[in-house]
C-alpha cells in the first residue's frame, strides 16, 4: 500500500510525503473503534468506508493529526493546513482498509 499526501501553496503542490504502509498500533485502533462502527464497515465497501473516515474527522482531529505525522514523517501542523482534506481521507481510507483487512485475515468471516 502506498501512502502520498500532498502539501498546497497557492494550489500548487510545493512538497510530497510518502509512506510505504502503515500498521495502526493498537492504542490508535482502540481510539477509533471509540469513534468508528466497525461493525458496519466492510472494507471492501468504499462508501461505507468513507462515511467511517468523514466521523473520525470530524470527531476525532485529536487522533488523526498524530496519526498523519506519524505516517508522514516530518510532516508538520502548518502543512496539514495547507492539505486537501480529500487527500487525507484518501490516506486514512486506505489505512483503516488495510488494518481491516489485518484484522480479518484468516478469520474467512467466522466470529
Amino acid at each position: 500500500m502506498d501512502l502520498k499526501l500532498n502539501i498546497y501553496e497557492k494550489r500548487k503542490v510545493i512538497k510530497t510525503y510518502t509512506a510505504e504502509t502503515y500498521d495502526l498500533m493498537f492504542g490508535t485502533v482502540e481510539d477509533l473503534l471509540d469513534v468508528m462502527d466497525i461493525d458496519n464497515i466492510q472494507a471492501d465497501n468504499r462508501t461505507e468506508l468513507l462515511k467511517a473516515v468523514a466521523k473520525v474527522l470530524a470527531h476525532s482531529m485529536d487522533i488523526v493529526k498524530p496519526l498523519l505525522k506519524d505516517i508522514f514523517e516530518g510532516l508538520t501542523d502548518e502543512e496539514l493546513r495547507n492539505t486537501k482534506i480529500s487527500e487525507i481521507v484518501d490516506a486514512l481510507s486506505n489505512i483503516v482498509t488495510y488494518s481491516i483487512n489485518q484484522i480479518t485475515k484468516g478469520n474467512n468471516g467466522k466470529n
